[in-house]
């Protein structure tokens, strides 16, 4: 008789995903319904460069960017940095990988040029 044993057990046992609920057919928490500002999804660290960790520097970069209509970083210009030149490079590589949500308004991604971020670089953060 139970030429199927497939169907038993595992299949439909997914209680917490409720398909078709959301308004506009795309899945999870506002993703593009709600109108609102671009918030980040993805937050890369950027990695400390090896030189400055041996020489015991910290300092910061801050950067300009643009997000662009599917959520991601482009643009990325240096505007200020302390120690100059040091960070640079590390701080536009990671916030080349971050994702944001797009600003959406009356429902459309936006662009959204000339945003801008701080990154700080501290020795022993502590995590």
């Amino acid at each position: 008789e139970n030429s199927n044993p497939n169907t038993g057990g595992l299949s439909f046992n997914m209680p917490s995903i409720d398909v078709g609920s959301t308004a506009g057919g795309l899945s999870g928490p506002g993703a593009f319904g709600r109108d609102g500002d671009a918030t980040p999804i993805v937050r890369i660290e950027p990695k400390y460069p090896t030189q400055a960790a041996r020489d015991g520097k910290e300092g910061w970069v801050q950067l300009s960017f643009t997000i662009n209509e599917v959520g991601g970083v482009e643009d990325v210009e240096v505007i200020d940095a302390d120690p100059k030149r040091i960070f640079d490079r590390e701080a536009k590589r990671a916030l080349r990988k971050w994702k944001y949500r797009p600003k959406i308004i009356d429902g459309k991604p936006q662009k959204q040029l000339g945003l801008q971020v701080q990154l700080d670089f501290k020795l022993n953060q502590g995590n």
